[in-house]
């Protein structure tokens, strides 16, 4: 199986925790996004598995983590999608199907990791802010059935929400007979959960279709018919269905979780340490004279003194946590934090705050609010 991650865009629903990382490289429940979900995946894959990433916004921070941390396990490629303009200073991207029709000459060129049981070349797609709360197994089985050519994972969401999302409408079998990107008014609540999985031949139609569509995506602008850049991916997808390729709708079993906003991180992370059932672990360095109330999540080389920590509390690495009261807070890395007591609070890494009795604290990466 190859596997494709598109993980160029800035996250600017994130901010300002994106400010200084991409968005899948955000804490929650003790670990960075990517983290979860790579883990997720490799956990049923052989080693080497080919993985595409698809950089732009913190490029070099990507690559950096990623060959230091997964080259023993996936055989990491990268392909940088190049901003088509700014806005101020962030860069903005043509998105989700550009980003996978770069990657049509990497799957025709990587050689594939034969493995029993599995087919060649099935691909599977996934995005860096859905955590799914169990893992993508159950996709990996569903495409290996003989009536499947595809399988994209979908979730329900409020019908108020459903203009964010792709939104699917299916049959009494749960193929899917229709797709809209965020559609103003409709009666499905099923979207599109961020996962796909195709057979070998599926994809191959699929980056014909990619290539079709965007040509004639940039003879729109360049005519003026079309003034936003960004290229939709659900327009193929849909084309597919109506080509009489069989596409299964596959709920997500315990849900999965869109972090691409602040407030789904707390929430996420909370659903995360329930179902992980967490604990203190690691290599801890230090816990003094404090209570720890489960689930929580700490990091390594973190220090807690007479505190009060959770429950719901991810304290990322190397931490000092002096006097503080504790929950329902997600915590990055290097941060001192004295005398605080907060509930439903996120704070960034490298951050230092002294003195102060708040909720609903919300501090960006490099933040400092000290007690003068």
């Amino acid at each position: 199986m190859k596997l494709i991650l598109p993980i160029a865009g800035v996250g600017q629903r994130l901010r300002p925790f994106t400010f200084s990382k991409p968005k899948g490289f955000v804490t929650i429940a003790g670990s960075r996004g990517v983290d979860h979900i790579l883990t997720k995946i490799g956990a049923n894959l052989p080693k080497k598995t080919p993985l595409c990433m698809i950089t732009g916004y913190k490029s070099q921070q990507i690559m950096e983590y990623m060959n230091k941390t997964y080259s023993e396990k996936f055989a990491i490629d990268y392909i940088e999608q190049i901003p088509v303009g700014y806005q101020a200073d962030i860069p903005y991207f043509s998105g989700l199907g550009h980003a996978i029709l770069l990657t049509k000459e990497w799957f025709e060129t990587t050689d594939d990791v034969v493995a029993s049981g599995r087919n060649l070349d099935d691909t599977l797609i996934f995005l860096s802010d859905m955590i799914p709360v169990r893992d993508y197994q159950f996709i990996v089985e569903a495409l290996s059935q003989p009536e499947n050519d595809g399988v994209i994972g979908s979730m329900i969401v409020p019908p108020e929400k459903t203009q964010f999302y792709g939104i699917l409408e299916t049959d009494e079998n749960n193929f899917i007979i229709k797709m809209v990107e965020k559609p103003k008014q409709t009666n499905s609540t099923q979207a599109i959960s961020g996962v796909y999985a195709f057979k070998a031949k599926t994809i191959k139609r699929l980056y014909a279709i990619l290539e079709e569509q965007y040509e004639q995506h940039e003879f729109e602008i360049k005519q003026g018919i079309k003034k936003r850049r960004e290229f939709q991916f659900t327009p193929a997808l849909q084309q597919l269905v109506d080509e009489g390729f069989r596409l299964l709708s596959a709920p997500f079993p315990g849900g999965i979780l869109d972090f691409g906003r602040p407030e789904a991180l707390l929430n996420g992370n909370r659903i995360l340490l329930e179902a992980h059932q967490a604990r203190v672990e690691g290599e801890i360095s230090k816990i003094e004279n404090s209570i720890i109330k489960n689930p929580c999540a700490i990091g390594k080389e973190t220090v807690i003194i007479r505190s009060v920590i959770g429950p719901y509390v991810s304290i990322g690495k190397n931490c000092i946590i002096e006097d503080c009261n504790l929950k329902n807070v997600v915590i990055g890395d290097n941060c001192y934090l004295k005398k605080i007591i907060t509930d439903n609070s996120i704070i960034g890494d490298q951050v230092k705050i002294d003195s102060v009795i708040k909720n609903k604290i919300t501090l960006g990466d490099n933040s400092f609010l000290l007690e003068l």
